[in-house]
Formats: structure tokens, C-alpha cells, sequence
């Protein structure tokens, strides 16, 4: 299996964060994709590939130009500056003066836990070139491919930041695919994918379905329920099912393959795009499914029964001992 990823990613490092007022060593860390690359490597059915930097247009089609010029200004921050967004405007009716910089972030960003750096912008590029170079190669050769992106995309909206995301990489990768057919976007990170939600709401071309923590009480909180199946063209193509934590196993599978039948019945999709979030894994200390690795492998190979071109693209995943493990027990079900 080809698995696409650039070491720039690693340049992204983060130091620690702030959780309901308590400051954690951050859980978004580099050590993440080292382990992921030390079991692939050593298991030798991996071949990884650099990929070439993703053209503009791509991150356009899916981010607002403003958005994404704002990511790129960060850039010319130093080395050693980082921005914290902590203040967010909560009327969107007052105009925005323009241009937004890196120092009123908040105007972009909807949490308090995702900084900007000087390295931010570039690690955030190379992530989702990793999954848009595993489209291109889903397209031309229907070859299972997996994305190690870093950081992670699915929290990221059209204009709109958080949850250690930038750019949607799934996304990116979902809105090339639908120029040639039907996609279907699975994801299982333990956390809903507001923005992967959002861009897709009112899009009939991609049929987004979710399986996450119940967001009454779980992060991000504000999406994610049952009743959001999209607007306009998009009606009926976004299927969320939220999980109350500790769910276990078997009750995880069971909603797994019916929220699964339920797409597959809606639309007859000619790719499917997965965001894999390893956060559902037994005590992973960001969620709290307690998924063991051999769960993992049957969940491959629900998703593989399918029978239909896939790429999968890393999301979350916090218990970095074990996460390796976990990654290559889903992704040799494909093999």
C-alpha cells in the first residue's frame, strides 16, 4: 500500500494546551506520525511516498481565498512567536476589517487549544498535499492508499479553524474525487467533523456519515446530532450518530454498519474517502470507545467489504504508545 507523506509535517511542534482552564502537554504531537511510520516501516507492505506540494485551486475549491490567505501570513512570524486565539467576535453582523493577521486570529478559529506559529501554515500544506496526491492516485489506479496527514483536517471549515486543524485534508481530497463520481466521506474519529460537515451541508456529491462521541457532552459540543442531514442540495446527504462514551464493541459496530447500509442505500458512491480517528481507541485520553486493535482490523474490513476505490486519511489518535499498533491493524485489513 502506498502511504503519501511529507516529513515537513513534523515542523508543526506544539508544547501544550489549555483544557477547561487546565494546562496539558498538547496531545497533537509529532511523536503521533513517528510510531505510525515505525510499524508501517517495519511491517514492509508499506511504500511511502513524498508528495508533490497540491495545486492552489485545490485548497480554494474546498477554503475561502481570505481564509487561506490569513494561514499563509503566518509565516512571517518568528520563530519563536505563537498565537493563541482568545478572543472571538460573536457577531458576524459587524464587518470585518481587513486584512485579518495572525494577531486577531480569534476571527478564524473557534477554540482555544489550536495555535499559529511561523511553521503552521507549511506543515498544514504538506498534510493535505499527502491527501490530495493519495486522490489523484485513488483516481488513476483504484489502489487503496492512506494519507498520514499531519496535522489533522477535520475540524477545519471552509473559513474556520480548531480542534488542531487548519485545512480539511479529507475534504481536499473528497471535493477532487466528486469531479469524477459520487463520493462517500466515513468518518470515525471520536470527535464530529464540524467542518467536514459544513462544507459538504448543502452538497449532494458528497455523503458525509459520522460515528462520534455524544457531542452534549463531548468536543466540539455544537454538532453532531442525529437531526443534521443537510440543507438544500445537500438534504439527506449528511448521517450523524452519536455514541454516549464507553458505548463498547459491539454496540459500536452495530451503529457502524447500519449508519454504513443506511449511505450505501442513499447513494451509490464511485470513491470513498475515509477520515480515520484513532481517538476511539481503549484509553486513548481524548476519547472513550475502547477500540483494541483487532476491532480496528475488522473495522478495515467492513469499510474494504464495500467494495469501492478508498483512501484513508489520518485524523486524531492520542495514545501515542499504542497508536502505531492500532493504524496497522486497520490499514492491513486492505491489504
Amino acid at each position: 500500500m502506498k502511504v503519501f507523506y511529507d516529513p515537513v509535517q513534523k515542523t508543526h511542534v506544539l508544547s501544550h494546551e489549555i483544557i477547561a482552564g487546565k494546562r496539558f502537554r498538547h496531545h497533537e504531537r509529532r511523536a503521533r506520525i513517528d510510531i505510525i511510520r515505525r510499524h508501517l516501516r517495519a511491517n514492509g507492505q508499506f511504500e511511502f511516498i513524498v508528495p508533490e506540494a497540491l495545486p492552489m485551486e485545490a485548497v480554494l475549491a474546498v477554503h475561502d481565498e481570505a481564509y487561506v490567505r490569513f494561514l499563509e501570513s503566518s509565516q512571517m512570524l518568528s520563530k519563536d512567536e505563537v498565537i493563541w486565539p482568545y478572543v472571538f467576535p460573536c457577531d458576524r453582523r459587524v464587518p470585518v476589517y481587513e486584512p485579518v493577521t495572525v494577531f486577531t486570529a480569534g476571527y478564524y478559529c473557534f477554540d482555544v487549544g489550536t495555535p499559529i506559529m511561523s511553521d503552521t501554515w507549511q506543515a498544514a500544506i504538506a498534510a493535505a498535499s499527502g491527501a490530495y496526491a493519495a486522490a489523484q492516485h485513488l483516481k488513476k489506479t483504484g489502489e487503496v492508499c492512506y494519507a498520514l496527514a499531519r496535522p489533522p483536517g477535520h475540524h477545519a471549515a471552509a473559513a474556520l479553524f480548531g480542534g488542531y486543524c487548519y485545512l480539511n485534508n479529507a475534504a481536499i481530497a473528497a471535493q477532487y474525487l466528486s469531479q469524477y463520481g459520487k463520493v462517500l466521506l466515513i468518518d470515525f474519529d471520536y470527535h464530529h467533523g464540524n467542518g467536514t460537515q459544513s462544507i459538504f451541508y448543502d452538497n449532494s456529491d458528497v455523503f458525509y456519515v459520522s460515528l462520534h462521541g455524544n457531542p452534549a457532552i463531548e468536543y466540539p459540543y455544537f454538532t453532531g446530532y442525529s437531526h443534521e442531514t443537510g440543507i438544500d442540495d445537500g438534504a439527506g446527504f449528511t448521517l450523524n450518530c452519536p455514541l454516549e462514551p464507553h458505548c463498547g464493541p459491539e454496540e459500536y459496530f452495530e451503529a457502524f454498519k447500519t449508519s454504513i447500509d443506511t449511505a450505501m442505500k442513499k447513494t451509490d458512491p464511485a470513491f470513498i474517502v475515509c477520515s480515520c480517528g484513532f481517538d476511539v481507541a481503549d484509553k486513548d485520553p481524548l476519547g472513550h470507545f475502547g477500540l483494541l486493535p483487532e476491532n480496528f482490523h475488522s473495522l478495515g474490513q467492513i469499510i474494504r467489504s464495500l467494495n469501492k476505490p478508498t483512501m484513508l486519511v489520518q485524523e486524531g489518535g492520542y495514545l501515542v504508545e499504542r497508536l502505531g499498533l492500532n493504524v496497522e491493524a486497520f490499514l492491513t485489513a486492505f491489504l
